[in-house]
């Protein structure tokens, strides 16, 4: 037997307010006094109503036609002691990009709250937030891997983090899939001739990733005739032209995938000819430099899809550290640039994968 569906005028009805509130208070709209909408969507909760997915749908393609209504901010979190800083980062400054392009489309706005102030004080901050009726945070990276705000109240708010940096508390992130983007392009050099591919590795870099660089090249070498494997070099144990040249002349690689800015000068000083002597790839390039070969980690639609994140969030009406936190990856894209070439014939993959990892 089909049970009937709950309708939105049923529950006006039995609340005692038009059906507009019952709507906006579902939608969790800033609109409406916290109790209000809190009343609401408890009566539609024990009325045990369901939006109608048909709807729902027809309703979000009519929001795409017509021009966005502007239905709240969303707060913007920058914890770099020197706010600018975060900015002059090319990756945080398409996130930022990415993001206000996508609020803008679905009607809402961006302020950025700098959390550098050494008298800030967690408690002050909610005020000052929900006084102003912003319920919903971007949280950018953080300047190190570590945790934010101890003592701030986020049971408050809708929340999501872009990367990997912040580890507590723990919340829906949107990020690159830093594994995936690892053996793609590894997968793109055996494409080109190269079997002896070597790891310059950035350990401070690879933990904010969550050790995505790391783990894909280790599963990969694990899955390659041994002479082919090449030891990693890290950054900690020596940087400048000496080390690279120490460790290539040792480890024999054919190319290098490294992420560091001054990785591409200390193998020129080193005397190698960049792609003529040795390849060099980086995980993370970005549009504006047309050279590098690399990953395009697609930063923009980083930013893009954490809005759609908090957006649903808002919808949904859910607050605070969820108990499942999601993990949200955007893959990478393979650029060629210049900085690698053919060197040989394709080379066999070994990764036991599907062809799409």
């Amino acid at each position: 037997m089909i049970t009937p569906r709950v309708t939105l005028s049923q529950i006006a009805a039995r609340a005692g307010v038009h059906i507009t509130t019952v709507s906006l208070a579902l939608r969790n709209s800033p609109r409406l006094p916290a109790a209000t909408r809190e009343r609401i969507q408890a009566l539609a909760k024990e009325m045990n109503y369901r939006p109608d997915p048909m709807l729902s749908s027809l309703i979000a393609y009519g929001a795409i036609r017509r021009k966005p209504v502007f239905q709240a901010t969303i707060a913007l979190f920058n914890a770099f002691p020197k706010p600018e800083e975060m900015v002059a980062n090319p990756c945080f400054r398409s996130y930022l990009e990415g993001a206000v392009k996508r609020a803008e489309a679905l009607g809402y706005k961006i302020e950025e709250v700098c959390l550098g102030a050494k008298d800030l004080k967690p408690e002050a901050l909610k005020r000052q937030l929900l006084a102003r009726g912003i319920t919903s945070l971007l949280i950018f990276p953080l300047p190190q891997q570590g945790t934010l705000l101890p003592g701030f109240d986020w049971e408050a708010f809708n929340v999501v983090a872009l990367g990997y940096s912040l580890t507590e508390p723990q919340f829906t992130r949107v990020t690159n899939h830093q594994f995936r983007s690892m053996i793609l392009m590894i997968r793109e050099l055996r494409r080109l001739g190269y079997r002896r591919i070597g790891l310059c590795l950035d350990e401070i870099y690879n933990r904010k990733i969550n050790m995505g660089l790391s783990s894909a090249y280790y599963a990969y070498t694990e899955s390659i005739p041994e002479e082919d494997r090449v030891p990693i070099h890290r950054l900690s144990e020596g940087t400048g032209p000496q080390a690279i040249m120490t460790w290539v002349r040792r480890a024999e690689p054919e190319v290098i995938v490294g992420i560091d800015e001054g990785l591409f000068s200390w193998v020129r000083e080193a005397g190698l000819r960049v792609p003529e002597d040795i390849g060099l790839v980086s995980p993370h390039v970005y549009e504006e430099d047309g050279r590098s070969s690399g990953m395009l980690q697609n930063d923009d639609l980083i930013g893009a899809m954490a809005v759609d994140s908090l957006v649903a969030m808002i919808q949904r009406n859910e607050k605070g550290c969820p108990q499942h936190p999601q993990h949200v990856l955007i893959d990478g894209t393979w650029r060629e640039g210049q900085t690698v070439r053919r060197v040989g014939p394709e080379q066999p993959w070994f990764l036991k994968l599907p062809a799409l990892v």
